[in-house]
């Protein structure tokens, strides 16, 4: 649960990093105010977080080919939804910073999760998938 809340925070970081950020560069997005971002900023995060789990297992289960596109697709879902809710001075987004906005986020929030760390779940494995045993070295038949 510790590993889960660290990977949480790290994304919650990222997340916070690209909604700035597109707020920056991105004409059509702005962010109103302080206290709106923060509360738009942990609705997101929850909602992409949710949003990841959901279209990763529906997509690997019928459509593994564009499991790929999770990531994009909950940001732009989650996105959305923020923007829906009655949140008072949080994310305004209009024309091309729905697509533009959606691409920001998304790529400072992938690069943050390739950072290696503690929160990481997976070990090191070998060439079948299996967990490797250090000596790097395939076996023979």
């Amino acid at each position: 649960m510790r590993r889960w809340f660290m990977g949480w925070l790290l994304g919650l970081g990222g997340n916070a990093l690209g909604l700035l950020l597109a707020s920056l560069i991105v004409s059509d997005f702005s962010i109103d105010g302080v206290t709106g971002f923060l509360v738009s900023l942990v609705v997101f995060a929850i909602l992409s977080a949710l949003f990841t789990w959901l279209m990763f297992r529906t997509l690997l289960r019928h459509a593994g080919s564009l499991v790929p596109l999770t990531g994009l697709a909950s940001t732009f879902l989650a996105l959305a939804v923020t923007v829906l809710l009655p949140i008072k001075d949080g994310i305004d987004i209009s024309g091309w910073g729905w697509l533009w906005g959606t691409l920001v986020v998304w790529v400072l929030s992938m690069f943050i999760w390739v950072l290696p760390g503690p929160w990481r779940r997976y070990k090191k494995t070998g060439s079948a998938g299996r967990p490797s045993d250090g000596a790097g070295g395939a076996k023979p038949f």
